[in-house]
């Protein structure tokens, strides 16, 4: 009898798969007011932003999504895992010595600089076999990147042996702040891809991420690369109507009757002024709950009733404490942390892709799969 009560979670990411596939499908039929033609590809780095490959990546395959990306080798092996058939992009670095493991599962690998190609050129020749690329330009980031001016050394590289090229993109650094700069990158990136096409090289194109994509019609070329707008939180305005796919929970499992005076947590920061009931919640900071977040009001559902309640205390580690004071609260009911990254975001002073992909892989991921 006393099982019953608690959770079968410590805490949990809960997934809006719906949502999901319908951010998925407004960014698509965006693009292709452009270009009819127009690829999505989904970025599904960093464990898809937080919220879970293997549970992102077959929806999106499902809803019609045949193009990923990621950030390193290991993530691209582990969506080609979850996906046989989809093209699949390195955005990142990669070994050269792991290079014939990609090709082997035809996977894509950025090249960034004419002495990167020519090493992964050097590895694929040496097992006598080819390594599908896409080349990346500088557009403006001053990070990974050829620039857009080197004629040479991207032809150079486009003709490597043990290559394949197959494509040409390039990421803008303020898409979603300095439309003047972004429209000057797009048109230096055009005329690049333009030259390498008369140089006998036409390549499939893509430079807008989720900003440019939500912005600029004119950067859709041959597909968008869409991460944070996907999973709901645009980076920009937009009349797209969005919706956050995760929301972060977890359950109370204990609650404890205080005096007042009675010191709460670490450090004693918090002291109760009246005769209190403290709640536990078994999460923390090593969850991907930031510590700055002690004194958040959170969403307390008991029944059919939703309720908000205090933070007290410092986050710990790995349990937090809260104030159930007045309320109805039972050991097994659910709190709900934050809906939202981006007012979680805000109130850290950062963005909310590090609020998202901080989130602990020992959290659990629940799908709640709502209409479509």
């Amino acid at each position: 009898m006393y099982q019953s009560c608690f959770s079968p979670y410590r805490g949990f990411a809960a997934l809006d798969i719906g949502a999901l596939v319908r951010n998925f499908c407004l960014l698509r039929e965006r693009a292709r007011e452009v270009n009819k033609n127009a690829r999505v590809i989904a970025v599904v780095k960093a464990n898809a932003y937080g919220h879970g490959m293997a549970a992102v990546l077959p929806a999106l395959a499902r809803a019609g999504c045949d193009f990923f990306a990621v950030a390193t080798p290991d993530e691209a092996l582990e969506a080609r895992g979850l996906c046989k058939s989809a093209d699949i992009l390195v955005l990142g670095y990669t070994p050269p010595n792991r290079a014939p493991t990609l090709a082997a599962a035809g996977i894509t690998q950025t090249v960034f600089s004419a002495a990167y190609g020519a090493a992964l050129s050097s590895v694929m020749s040496a097992v006598k076999a080819r390594l599908k690329i896409h080349l990346k330009i500088d557009g403006g980031m001053c990070r990974l990147g050829f620039s857009p001016r080197d004629d040479d050394g991207l032809l150079q590289t486009l003709r490597r042996r043990g290559l394949l090229p197959t494509g040409l993109y390039t990421h803008f650094p303020s898409a979603d702040s300095d439309t003047a700069a972004t429209a000057l990158a797009l048109r230096a990136f055009c005329a690049c891809r333009d030259r390498l096409k008369d140089a006998g090289f036409p390549l499939f194109s893509h430079a807008a991420a989720s900003a440019a994509a939500l912005t600029m019609r004119e950067s859709v070329l041959d597909a968008i690369r869409v991460g944070i707008a996907l999973y709901g939180i645009p980076p920009t305005k937009t009349d797209l109507p969005l919706s956050p796919v995760l929301s972060l929970h977890a359950p109370i499992v204990q609650i404890r009757t205080v005096e007042a005076g009675t010191p709460i947590g670490y450090g004693g920061a918090f002291v109760t002024e009246r005769a209190s009931r403290i709640g536990v919640l078994p999460i923390g900071y090593a969850d991907g709950f930031p510590r700055a977040l002690s004194g958040l009001s959170v969403t307390l559902t008991h029944g059919d009733e939703d309720l908000s309640v205090p933070l007290v205390g410092r986050v710990c580690m790995d349990q937090l404490m809260l104030d159930l004071t007045d309320t109805p609260a039972t050991v097994g009911d659910t709190v709900c942390l934050w809906r939202d990254a981006t007012e979680i975001a805000a109130r850290l002073s950062t963005i909310p892709y590090e609020v998202l992909t901080a989130l602990s892989p020992r959290l659990a991921k629940i799908e709640k799969r709502s209409l479509l």
